[in-house]
């Protein structure tokens, strides 16, 4: 079989050479402006869960950056994954702050029994389950059949159905971006042929540069509604800095390519 017998999903929407330079100085003006971004300080633990998810999306916010300016987009896709997905939590969690909160920091004991019964010393498994029954108990249940099965997370629902329960743009996401960040977080083969299939492109400068630019583009609108769902809660008094970053990169890109929408998925 040759590779014109050969059928390929993914195909890119445009050709338009988008601005990658000046869409990663944008980057790092807003990834900048989210960083002194100010926070209220709380006992509460939706609070606690939410500032903490933050400064984690922002860390693998400011690792996409320095992979980008070298064109290695195939780790930035697999990190763009990890922001998007600790943001998809941040979120749902958003909808009911306090159960959903209590769940994601118990969910750690479940996270913690695995690494155990891995080890295999069922002496402290069972001293653990002894301890942790409780914890335990809200992500256990029977299957139709009366079997015991462990939710596996905390959410106790997949990752599609926690994109459908939030509406656009995390649907949409999920329709179009979530399954081509996955193929490069297992290194699939779609992942590891697919520039092989981009001949659409004049040449392979351009595609290479337009996949990074369309990952930063996503990881950008990411974060800022990581810090609106913030502002939105309380949790974050002012975002003043943030939004006038974020105006100010979509005045500069957005007119550029009007083609080019926010459930493109990254090539």
């Amino acid at each position: 079989m040759s590779l014109d017998e050969t059928l390929f999903v993914g195909s890119p929407a445009s050709m338009v050479p988008l601005p990658l330079d000046e869409i990663l100085n944008h980057y790092a003006v807003i990834r900048d402006a989210l960083a002194n971004t100010p926070h209220i300080e709380s006992h509460d633990l939706s609070v606690f869960v939410a500032n903490t998810s933050f400064v984690y999306g922002l860390n693998t916010y400011k690792a996409i950056s320095l992979l980008l300016p070298q064109l290695y987009h195939e780790s930035g896709a697999v990190v763009l994954r990890q922001l998007w997905e600790v943001s998809l939590n941040l979120h749902w969690v958003g909808i009911d702050p306090e159960p959903r909160a209590q769940d994601f920091c118990n969910f750690t004991v479940m996270e913690y029994r695995k690494l155990i019964q891995k080890s295999g010393d069922a002496t402290q498994l069972q001293f653990f389950d002894q301890a942790t029954a409780k914890f335990q108990a809200n992500f256990r249940y029977q299957d139709r059949r009366g079997r015991n099965r462990t939710h596996s997370n905390f959410a106790t629902s997949n990752i599609h159905e926690r994109a459908d329960e939030l509406g656009d743009p995390w649907k949409r996401e999920y329709e179009l971006v979530y399954h081509m960040i996955s193929m490069h977080s297992h290194g699939a083969p779609g992942a590891v042929l697919h520039g092989m299939f981009q001949a659409q492109y004049p040449n392979s400068k351009m595609r290479e540069r337009n996949s990074t630019a369309l990952i930063a583009m996503l990881a950008i609108k990411v974060m800022v509604r990581n810090v609106e769902l913030l502002v939105r809660l309380n949790f974050v008094p002012d975002a003043t800095k943030v939004r006038e970053a974020f105006e100010a990169y979509q005045a500069a890109i957005v007119p550029k390519d009007e083609t080019t929408t926010e459930s493109e998925t990254p090539q």
